[in-house]
């Protein structure tokens, strides 16, 4: 039985081999290259044949066999009352001792493999999406639909927390693609909050603490009682965003930067904060009495530019619950056998609480 979809691209439409099974029709460009044909006299000819993105998943073994009729509880089934070092171990193999040094992972293990399409919404601003896009009808945007695949499966279930771990293998490399298609199928990375994860997951302190920068951070820079006596006050930041949070605009950079050359002995951190947009944004008081030179001032400066930068790391998590633990590839030998070569790295703290 062949999979439905090949690197996230429809590759038959057997209904019975995945669930959901929609088609999503892509617009050449943009990286959606053209199919292309020969015709009898040799040239290349584009073919007409229209390519789909899949969305839809279907489950595997460990072989990437399609497993008929499987249900998604038997993810759940075969990690209980196993422990997580041997789940992890059926699951990719062994950890290996040397390069070459291997042992596959077995097959009873069984994987969901989920195809869900992806584009980036905003170069710019780095925003991501995966969806049908059926609602998407500018032209110039449904290019940027790529198709993209994932396959899980499922090491450990926390009742506790209500918090799985899972072993992730991108089939394609899309952009923020595991993010994404964990958040599609309603299961958010811990600490991931740009796609739907609880930022500061299971560290009550670190909210409190979060939650009083930020209060701290929006009073600051509506003016208000939290600023210093001196303090002025020109960026206003949306709810629930801090300075740095919020993308420049076309006037702040023009006016950061236009007619701001670099000076004869300026050294070049001096000029970037001179004309960095966030350098004054975060300042945290657009410099207290600027024409004041006296070192008092420039103290009171300094302290409020820490202030201003603590409070802004304080503000972000410690990083979001996603590692890279595995890397393989196939090479050849002297005597031309296929070897698989694996590194991995050691696990971290937060899959063995």
């Amino acid at each position: 039985i062949f999979p439905p979809c090949q690197y996230g691209e429809v590759a038959q439409s057997n209904a019975k081999t995945w669930k959901g099974g929609l088609r999503i029709p892509m617009i050449e460009g943009r990286g959606n290259k053209k199919k292309q044909n020969n015709d009898s006299n040799g040239a290349n000819n584009e073919s007409k044949t229209q390519s789909y993105a899949g969305l839809g998943y279907w489950i595997t073994d460990g072989h990437g066999t399609i497993v008929e009729n499987d249900r998604l509880l038997n993810l759940t089934d075969q990690c209980k009352n196993v422990p997580m070092e041997e789940m992890l171990a059926a699951a990719i193999g062994s950890m290996p001792t040397t390069e070459s040094d291997h042992t596959p992972a077995k097959q009873l293990t069984r994987w969901l493999n989920f195809s869900c399409p992806c584009r980036i919404a905003s170069h710019k601003n780095g925003v991501c999406e995966a969806d049908s896009f059926s609602d998407l009808t500018d032209e110039n945007d449904r290019r940027g639909i790529k198709p993209a695949q994932t396959s899980f499966t499922l090491l450990s279930y926390d009742a506790a927390s209500d918090t799985s771990l899972v072993v992730a293998k991108p089939v394609t490399g899309r952009t923020h693609q595991i993010r994404l298609h964990l958040q599609k199928l309603g299961h958010p990375i811990a600490n991931d909050h740009c796609y739907g994860g609880e930022l500061w997951f299971g560290d009550e302190e670190g909210k409190k603490v979060c939650d009083k920068s930020r209060e701290w951070l929006d009073r600051l820079d509506r003016g208000g009682a939290a600023a210093t006596a001196n303090a002025k006050c020109s960026i206003v930041g949306a709810e629930s965003k801090t300075n740095a949070d919020t993308p420049a605009t076309e006037a702040e950079i023009y006016h950061a930067a236009a007619d701001r050359p670099r000076e004869e002995g300026e050294s070049i951190l001096d000029f970037i904060e001179k004309t960095c947009v966030w350098c004054a944004r975060c300042r945290g008081v657009d410099d207290i009495a600027a024409s004041d030179q006296s070192s008092e001032t420039k103290l009171e400066n300094e302290e409020a530019v820490f202030r201003r930068t603590l409070m802004e790391y304080l503000v972000r998590s410690q990083g979001i619950w996603l590692h890279a633990l595995q890397y393989g590839l196939k090479a050849e030998d002297d005597q031309g056998r296929q070897n698989t070569m694996c590194y991995r790295t050691k696990l971290p703290s937060w899959a063995t609480i």
